[in-house]
């Protein structure tokens, strides 16, 4: 599986049950951002060192499904068409237990 590096980070929130994120990924020097939706609401996070693993670019585009889970250690996502998104966290994540999140995303070309 090719990987890619990048960052993402929580980036607002949707009222009282959601957080807005963004991710951004290097790809023979062309970034592909995930903009998407958490739910639950998760605390500020960011992760400058992201790795994005990926079959094929085709999975890159389109709007997906997220699941994974956020925490003290660091995120894990997997997108449910098959890419995975791992890093460690740059800040402190302010919740006591690791988070089990769900939620989609949408993927283009900046």
């Amino acid at each position: 599986m090719p990987i890619a590096q990048g960052f993402i980070t929580r980036v607002g929130s949707v009222g009282l049950k959601g957080s807005k994120f963004m991710a951004t990924f290097f790809i023979e020097d062309v970034p592909f951002t995930l903009g998407g939706v958490f739910v639950p609401s998760v605390p500020n996070f960011a992760c400058c060192n992201a790795t994005l693993r990926y079959g094929s670019l085709s999975q890159l585009s389109s709007t997906r499904l997220i699941e994974g889970s956020i925490g003290a250690k660091g995120l894990a996502l997997r997108l449910v068409n098959g890419p995975i998104i791992k890093g460690a966290l740059e800040q402190p994540f302010y919740h006591r237990v690791r988070l089990e999140v769900i939620g989609c995303g949408i993927w283009f070309q900046s």
